[in-house]
């Protein structure tokens, strides 16, 4: 945990490079910016876009970030897995508003969602136990208000469902800071797909896939109660990348041709969704994925190393990162990257990026 001379330093290093770089639009078109965290060399890691001139240097990697509703300019950094630390930051100033540091016995899973009653639920561990937790927290000072058990180990990405309900995907797979990324129980893990209801304060329905080796890792919204949920396998050979998930029809493995899901090598990175199409970014196999909103194979996008993935609003494109730099446009209905569009810097994009 950081000292407080440390944690000042820290903060003022994030405040004076969190910054928002725009994104190439058209005649006409409503400029979009993009928000994504990301690393500088082998152990700079950063937070909001490159190329402004201003460094700025995180203890840890950074990994997925919250937009504050009503607070256009603020938003919430997480730690990348296991994540030590959450930050609130106001992009547009440049100022650091809050800082969580995780006590010795909790650590973060990289994601946090903010409630319309302005609670901030974050994906945790318990290192004594292993168990995951979801915890409620102030959005504002970020500190823990309430736990409740998240169903399973390992709870990655959650969205929120309808009655003060949760879903978390409980990517099954047990890491601890002091050994880092290395995953401590792949032939037992049990991922798992939950409800978690608020008021109850705990999971009421978990939904599994056969294969236990399937890690259910980042969700999105389809349409209609749907959701596409990226997956990352744990064992050997071919593997699907996305599930489709309904409450009422439980999960269902989205098609691949087999030489695709060869060389995707069963690792998606991210996942995005409109009501027509499911896109993810296969990182092994430098291909983004595209499937109908029903679940129908679409086609495959060549791209080294993709990494984030977003929607436009009006639905029409996806911006993808990659690893590499860049940032592309990519036509959801030709499934053809925009090259006019195209921008590269000299950093490495991590698996989230927000639009604004």
């Amino acid at each position: 945990m950081a000292t407080d001379p440390q944690r000042r330093r820290l903060l003022q290093g994030v405040a004076a490079g969190l910054l928002a770089w725009p994104l190439c639009s058209l005649a006409g078109e409503t400029p979009l910016q993009l928000l994504s965290a990301y690393d500088v060399g082998r152990n700079e890691h950063r937070v909001g876009a490159a190329g402004l001139g201003t460094a700025a240097t995180l203890p840890q990697r950074g990994h997925h970030i919250a937009l504050l509703p009503g607070r256009p300019h603020e938003c919430l950094v997480f730690a990348r897995r296991p994540g030590s630390f959450i930050a609130r930051l106001d992009w547009h100033r440049g100022e650091t508003l809050a800082w969580y540091d995780y006590p010795d016995d909790r650590h973060g899973f990289g994601h946090g969602i903010v409630l319309s009653d302005g609670v901030l639920v974050t994906t945790d561990s318990n290192i004594d136990s292993g168990d995951g937790l979801l915890t409620l927290r102030d959005a504002l000072t970020l500190a823990p208000l309430r736990e409740l058990p998240s169903g399973g180990i390992g709870p990655h990405q959650l969205l929120p469902l309808p009655g003060g309900r949760i879903l978390v995907a409980n990517g099954g797979i047990l890491t601890l800071p002091e050994s880092g990324r290395i995953k401590l129980n792949v032939r037992s893990m049990q991922p798992s797909l939950d409800i978690v209801d608020l008021k109850v304060g705990r999971s009421v329905a978990s939904f599994r896939l056969q294969d236990n080796k399937l890690s259910l890792r980042h969700l999105a919204a389809v349409a209609d109660g749907h959701y596409a949920v990226a997956l990352q396998y744990e064992g050997e050979g071919s593997a699907p990348l996305v599930s489709l998930w309904h409450e009422r029809s439980g999960l269902r493995n989205l098609p691949l041709p087999p030489e695709l899901a060869a060389s995707c090598n069963g690792y998606a990175a991210s996942v995005a969704a409109t009501p027509t199409h499911i896109a993810c970014t296969a990182t092994r196999g430098d291909r983004v994925v595209f499937w109908s909103g029903a679940g129908e194979f679409l086609g495959a996008v060549a791209l080294g190393k993709p990494a984030g993935i977003a929607a436009t609003p009006d639905g029409h494109h996806f911006i993808v990162s990659n690893e590499l730099g860049d940032i592309v446009w990519i036509d959801s209905r030709a499934l053809q990257i925009v090259a006019a569009r195209s921008q590269r810097f000299p950093v490495k994009w991590d698996n989230h990026l927000v639009l604004l």
